[in-house]
């Protein structure tokens, strides 16, 4: 996306906004459409809070049971995100920010994510540098998940390895 499309995109949606709010304060009055704003905001930090809280202590169990915490790092992105759009005035950000932080829907939207098959991701590599990784679902299951040898039940890990001596 050029940076043009990208100015008119964030132009267009911030100008929506304000004409949602300008409507509703016409039909509520401004001093309620105010209150409900900031409410929503404050509403939206607890939630996020809570939820974060709750998603925090899942990522951890399933570390320390040794398995990928993928849902829960789909979730989390979801949270920050929610969070953000909760503190953004406005009512259609508000609508979409209460729809990331609820638990119901947020975990609904992270399943389907992770089931569509391809998550991105950054990663630091030796040197300072980031290299770029995608993961593409090939055949079903959790792109997170290790493979594992049904046979024995081992867990069988490709890749290189290098010892530098510094």
């Amino acid at each position: 996306m050029s940076f043009g499309r990208i100015f008119f995109f964030i132009f267009g949606f911030a100008l929506l906004e304000v004409l949602v709010l300008a409507k509703v304060a016409g039909l509520i009055g401004w001093p309620i459409t105010i209150v409900a704003t900031v409410a929503t905001a404050l509403l939206g930090s607890y939630l996020f809070r809570s939820q974060g809280l709750e998603t925090w202590i899942r990522l951890n169990q399933k570390m320390q049971q040794g398995e990928m915490p993928g849902q829960e790092m789909v979730e989390g992105i979801m949270l920050l995100l929610g969070g953000a759009l909760l503190i953004t005035p406005g009512f259609i950000t508000d609508a979409v920010g209460f729809a990331l932080l609820l638990p119901t829907s947020r975990r609904l939207m992270a399943r389907k994510v992770i089931e569509k098959g391809t998550l991105q991701s950054f990663t630091t590599m030796q040197g300072g540098g980031f290299t770029y990784t995608s993961y593409t679902r090939t055949g079903g299951g959790n792109p997170f998940q290790q493979p594992v040898d049904r046979n024995d039940g081992h867990v069988t890990i490709d890749g290189e390895s290098r010892r530098e001596d510094r």
